[in-house]
């Protein structure tokens, strides 16, 4: 091309200040703003076997074609200011898609939304970059253009390289910030020690008295199920007064002791009544010593990442209580789902199967 061209700042700047430009429907779009732009980037505005207008798609059209030789390359769709590009995307892309085309642009010449039209997911998933060149600084427009629709960026392929590099960087942070409150709700449901033990150190700090992780554990699992949206009910439902209480094996993979009150548990055959979840950490570990005296001593090598669950003295344990007997102490501020992964460490160490333990409970209303 032998015109000499503004930059593209310069012709950026100078559209930011046009009220009226864009006002004036498609044509004036396409002339007074993409094919000035286009041609910023590189691209013979003027060699239609390069910027091919109304360039057909089976049996539809786009607005414009780029092509690098033989190769569609880019699709440009432009439409009025007024108008909304969402109800635009699923038509454009389907066309690049059937076409092959790795980069589409949907554009009211004020916003460019650019497209991967190859990859999967819903149309908006597809979209790896949005320019407004009213709100971005020019400079930063400027570059993104060059580095996306430039035509020796095209050509040498390291617009789809980036686009796709940036796409990928984008879809982890979505994948990330759907699963952060999945995760936060599994851990207030089946809380950490780790977790339990940070939080009982700051309630200590503010009040002076050390919390039982049982509570802690209640707490969080509360503060999960308030983030969650109910279900409405169905009309003229009637709640059931009390839970009906339900035995389950001591598997810790189930997670599910949070917020339940254990009414009794069953070892070898013997069903023993409880009220709280340390009755079962002391009954249990007494019915063990019992069948397993010469060898108890075994249960000191279960610890804890940061916690000591046995010991025969209190080093390390926050409310240690002593095996009837055995001359061993056992740490009982933990949480249900903690003591009930002990006693499925406990079964694990002296040879039994979990289900050889089985725990009625009932569900806190």
């Amino acid at each position: 091309m032998s015109e000499s061209l503004e930059s593209i700042e310069d012709l950026l700047s100078r559209l930011r200040g046009d009220r009226t430009l864009f006002l004036s429907g498609e044509v004036a779009t396409c002339q007074g703003a993409i094919l000035p732009i286009l041609a910023r980037l590189g691209w013979d505005r003027d060699n239609v076997r390069e910027v091919v207008p109304q360039f057909a798609v089976g049996t539809g059209r786009v607005d414009y074609c780029l092509k690098i030789g033989e190769k569609n390359a880019v699709f440009v769709e432009v439409k009025r200011t007024n108008q909304d590009l969402e109800q635009h995307q699923e038509q454009l892309l389907d066309y690049a898609f059937r076409d092959g085309v790795e980069i589409a642009v949907l554009t009211n010449g004020v916003l460019w939304w650019l497209y991967l039209p190859l990859l999967q997911g819903s149309w908006d998933q597809r979209k790896f970059f949005a320019i407004d060149i009213q709100q971005q600084e020019v400079q930063s427009a400027a570059k993104c253009f060059n580095e996306f629709l430039g035509r020796d960026a095209i050509a040498n392929g390291s617009a789809v390289v980036r686009a796709r590099a940036l796409h990928a960087s984008r879809e982890k942070t979505r994948l990330i910030k759907q699963a952060i409150p999945r995760a936060w709700n599994r851990l207030c449901q089946e809380p950490d020690e780790v977790l339990l033990d940070l939080l009982a150190d700051r309630v200590e700090s503010l009040c002076g008295h050390r919390p039982d992780q049982e509570l802690l554990a209640e707490y969080l699992a509360g503060a999960a199920r308030s983030t969650e949206t109910p279900p409405p009910a169905p009309p003229n439902s009637i709640r059931p007064t009390e839970p009906q209480p339900r035995t389950v094996a001591s598997d810790p993979r189930l997670g599910i002791y949070t917020n339940t009150r254990p009414l009794a548990y069953t070892f070898r055959g013997q069903r023993h009544p409880v009220s709280t979840y340390k009755d079962i950490l002391m009954g249990f570990c007494g019915d063990l010593y019992q069948a397993h005296a010469a060898d108890f001593d075994r249960v000191l090598n279960l610890r804890g990442r940061k916690r000591v669950y046995f010991g025969r003295d209190f080093k390390g344990m926050k409310s240690p209580q002593e095996i009837p007997g055995s001359g061993i102490y056992v740490e009982t501020n933990l949480s249900a789902n903690n003591i009930m992964d002990r006693c499925s460490e406990l079964l694990g160490l002296f040879g039994y199967s979990r289900n050889e333990l089985q725990v009625e409970v009932q569900v806190r209303s």
